[in-house]
C-alpha cells in the first residue's frame, strides 16, 4: 500500500508526498503532513488523538489546537469541505476515508482479511448494541445522532449601511446572534458560534477563508440598513466551498414585522439546504415583536457589547439594555441579556453600582424574560449560569438542558450545559458536552477556554489546564478565574517559583485576585485553587514585610 487516492489527490506513503489531481506537489507544514501520513498508514481505522499526539509530537506537550489546526490544513489541501475524507469521531479521534476505486483495489488484495474483519465486526456491533440499551448513558449516546446533520452553518455579522441618518442603527453582530439563535432551533442544522464568526469577520477574511477555517458548509451573509421605521435587510446563503450564492433575499420589515421576517428567512435557508424546518409557535413569535425598532436595535447593540471582553463594553451594554426596557418593558430579549450582563459586571467587579447583593435581581431579570417568552433559548442559557450552582446545581443543569431542547444546534448551549454539569460534579458528562460544542468548529471562541481550563483542572490534568488558562488570559484578560486557574496549575505542575514571580504583576493588573475565591465554594477544585492562592498571598505579604524598613 504505497499510495492512496484521497478526493482525487494522491498520497505517496513511501515518499511522504501529497499531489493534487494534476500531479502537482501540495505543500503542507511538516506536522500536518506527519498527521496525514499517520492516518494514511491505517485508512478506515479510528486513530485516537492520543496516538497522533504521541507519534507526531513525541515527548512534547502540545495543546488540542495543534492537532486541530493540522487537520484543518489537511482538509483544506484535500478540498475536503464536507469533512468526508478526514472524519472526526467526537471525543475519540480521526479516521481517513480513501476514494472508492482505491478502496476496491485494496479489498481485492485482502479478501480473506476482510472476511475475518467482518466476522469480528459483527460481534463488536452486537456487543455495542447490547451496551447501548443496557448502559445508563444510552440516552447520551443516542443524542450523538444529532452530529449527523444536514449542514454546518456560519452566520456572519451583517454589514451596517447608511449610518448617517440620525436614527439608532442596528448592530450587525447582535443581528447575527439573534438569527443564529433562531436557526439553531432547527434540529437538522449545526450553527457555528457567532463568537467565532465575529472574530473572523474582524480579521477581514474572505468568505472562502471563513468557510475553510470554520468548516462551515454554508455561510449566511448580508447587510442591514435603517430607513425610518423600517429596516432593509439583505441576506445571502453562500456555499462555503466555492462562494457560490445558493439563495438571496431582501426584506423591509417594521418592528412588528420582524418575527415573521426571521421565520421566513429560516424557512428559506432550511428549504435551500433540504433541512426539515421545525414548526414554531407563530403566536409566540408575534409576541416577541419589539414595540419599536429603537428598542430592538438597542438590544442588538447590547448583545454585541456584552460579548466584548472589556469592563467598558459591559457597562455600555447595561445602559443600552436598560434603555431598551424603558422603550419596551415587555421585550423578553432585553430582560434576558440585561440580567446576564449584570451577572458579568458583578462577578468581574466592573461596575461600582452593582455588588453581590444585586445578584438575585439579575437572576430575577432573566426569569422575567422567561415569563414573557418561555421559548427563548438564550434566556434559559443565561439562567443556567445565573443560578447559584453551589445551592441548586441540578436546577442549573435543567435550565441548560431546556436551552438545548429549544435550540439543539447552538454550541453555546452545550458549553452552558458543560459548565452546569461540572458544577454538579458530573465531570465526565461535562467533558462530553464540551467536546460536542467544540466539534462544531476548529476555532474555539475565547470564552470556551474558560470552560476548558475548569474541566481540565477538575480531572487533575494540570498541564492542559495550564494551556487553556493561558489561552483564556490572553484572549479574555478581564476574566479573573483564568488567572486563578493558571497560577494554581503552575504550582500543581511543579512551577511554584514561576507562580510566585507572576503573582505581583497579575495582582497589579487585577486587584480582585487579592480576595478572589474559586466557585462553586466547597468543591475539591475550589479548595485546591483557594489553597494555592492563599499560599501566594501569604508568601508575598511575608516578603513585603521583610523588605519594609524598620
Amino acid at each position: 500500500m504505497a499510495s492512496l487516492r484521497l478526493n482525487g489527490h494522491l498520497l505517496d506513503l513511501e515518499q511522504g508526498q501529497l499531489r493534487d489531481p494534476h500531479g502537482r506537489l501540495v505543500q503542507l507544514r511538516p506536522q500536518a503532513l506527519a498527521v496525514l501520513l499517520e492516518l494514511g498508514r491505517r485508512p478506515g481505522e479510528l486513530i485516537t488523538k492520543r496516538d497522533l499526539d504521541a507519534r507526531v509530537w513525541p515527548g512534547v506537550s502540545v495543546t488540542d489546537d495543534s492537532l486541530v489546526q493540522c487537520v484543518v490544513e489537511i482538509r483544506r489541501a484535500l478540498h475536503d469541505n464536507r469533512k468526508r475524507v478526514v472524519r472526526t469521531m467526537p471525543r475519540r479521534g480521526y479516521l481517513l476515508i480513501v476514494d472508492a476505486a482505491d478502496s476496491k483495489s485494496r479489498e481485492a488484495r485482502t479478501v480473506e482479511a476482510r472476511r475475518l474483519t467482518v466476522a469480528i465486526g459483527a460481534i463488536v456491533v452486537a456487543a455495542v448494541l447490547v451496551w447501548q440499551f443496557a448502559s445508563p448513558s444510552a440516552d447520551l449516546t443516542r443524542r450523538e445522532s444529532h452530529d449527523k446533520t444536514v449542514a454546518d452553518l456560519a452566520v456572519l455579522p451583517f454589514r451596517v449601511l447608511n449610518t448617517g441618518t440620525g436614527d439608532i442603527t442596528p448592530d450587525g453582530g447582535g443581528l447575527a446572534y439573534m438569527i443564529a439563535g433562531e436557526l439553531a432551533r432547527n434540529p437538522d442544522l449545526r450553527i457555528i458560534s457567532t463568537l467565532v464568526t465575529t472574530e473572523l469577520r474582524g480579521k477581514d477574511m474572505s468568505l472562502s477563508q471563513i468557510g475553510a477555517t470554520t468548516h462551515a458548509r454554508y455561510l449566511v451573509d448580508g447587510s442591514v440598513e435603517r430607513r425610518g421605521d423600517r429596516l432593509q435587510l439583505d441576506a445571502q446563503l453562500i456555499d462555503g466551498g466555492d462562494s457560490r450564492i445558493v439563495w438571496s433575499g431582501r426584506f423591509e420589515p417594521t418592528a412588528q414585522d420582524l418575527p415573521g421576517v426571521v421565520q421566513a428567512l429560516i424557512e428559506r435557508i432550511g428549504s435551500s439546504l433540504g433541512a426539515t424546518v421545525r414548526e414554531l409557535d407563530r403566536a409566540a413569535l408575534r409576541n416577541r415583536a419589539p414595540a419599536s425598532l429603537d428598542a430592538h436595535e438597542r438590544v442588538l447593540r447590547g448583545i454585541a457589547l456584552a460579548w466584548t471582553p472589556s469592563a467598558e463594553g459591559l457597562r455600555q451594554a447595561r445602559q443600552e439594555l436598560e434603555q431598551a426596557i424603558r422603550l419596551d418593558p415587555n421585550y423578553a430579549p432585553a430582560w434576558a441579556h440585561l440580567g446576564w450582563t449584570k451577572q458579568l459586571l458583578i462577578f468581574g467587579n466592573h461596575d461600582p453600582d452593582l455588588g453581590r447583593e444585586d445578584l438575585p435581581q439579575a437572576t430575577a431579570d432573566i426569569e422575567h424574560a422567561i415569563a414573557l417568552d418561555p421559548m427563548l433559548a438564550s434566556s434559559w442559557r443565561a439562567l443556567s449560569a445565573a443560578i447559584d450552582s453551589s445551592k441548586n446545581p441540578e436546577k442549573a443543569v435543567r435550565a441548560a438542558e431546556r436551552a438545548i431542547e429549544l435550540s439543539p444546534g447552538d454550541p453555546d448551549n452545550w458549553i452552558a450545559l458543560a459548565m452546569t454539569q461540572h458544577h454538579a460534579g458530573r465531570t465526565e458528562a461535562a467533558l462530553q458536552s464540551y467536546d460536542k460544542a467544540i466539534s462544531w468548529s476548529p476555532i474555539r471562541p475565547p470564552r470556551y477556554a474558560v470552560v476548558a481550563a475548569r474541566l481540565r483542572y477538575s480531572v487533575q490534568d494540570y498541564d492542559r489546564a495550564l494551556d487553556s488558562a493561558r489561552e483564556c488570559m490572553d484572549r479574555t484578560p478581564a476574566i479573573g478565574v483564568c488567572k486563578a486557574i493558571w497560577l494554581s496549575s503552575l504550582i500543581r505542575t511543579g512551577h511554584a517559583v514561576e507562580a510566585e514571580a507572576a503573582w505581583p504583576p497579575l495582582v497589579a493588573s487585577a486587584p480582585s485576585l487579592q480576595t478572589y475565591r474559586m466557585t462553586p465554594h466547597g468543591t475539591l477544585m475550589a479548595r485546591l485553587v483557594d489553597e494555592d492562592l492563599n499560599r501566594l498571598r501569604s508568601r508575598t505579604n511575608a516578603a513585603a514585610r521583610q523588605e519594609t524598613p524598620r
